[in-house]
């Protein structure tokens, strides 16, 4: 129950589910998904076909913040290629999101500046 309650906190899941009304499942889903992974008792994760120490998988998911989560929302709402196990694409996401989100914003902008929309 720990993880639980920590996680919703960190990840403002309350503020995530009056923004996206329409996601309250999803948005437990990638709660529960964060919370299986830390509990898991195993040694190694898979992650985008990489085997991950657990411990290294935990510690990503435990600096989840709310802007990972929206993140995460806005590319699988965007994908429009046909993913093969939810589950995995996930995981992927999630654990990729700290390292990616940075780039994906700035392309945004420099895609609106270019195309005058800012």
């Amino acid at each position: 129950m720990g993880y639980e309650l920590y996680l919703k906190d960190q990840l403002d899941v309350e503020i995530l589910k009056q923004e996206y009304p329409y996601d309250k499942e999803m948005i437990d889903g990638i709660l529960e998904l964060i919370l299986d992974v830390l509990c898991s008792k195993r040694k190694m994760i898979r992650i985008a076909g990489d085997d991950k120490p657990v411990n290294v998988v935990k510690g990503r998911f435990m600096k989840l913040t709310i802007e990972h989560i929206r993140y995460v929302m806005t590319c699988l709402q965007e994908n429009t290629t046909k993913i093969r196990s939810i589950k995995q694409y996930m995981l992927a996401a999630l654990y990729n999101a700290p390292s990616t989100i940075d780039g994906y914003y700035r392309a945004e902008v420099n895609h609106d500046m270019a195309t005058g929309i800012i």
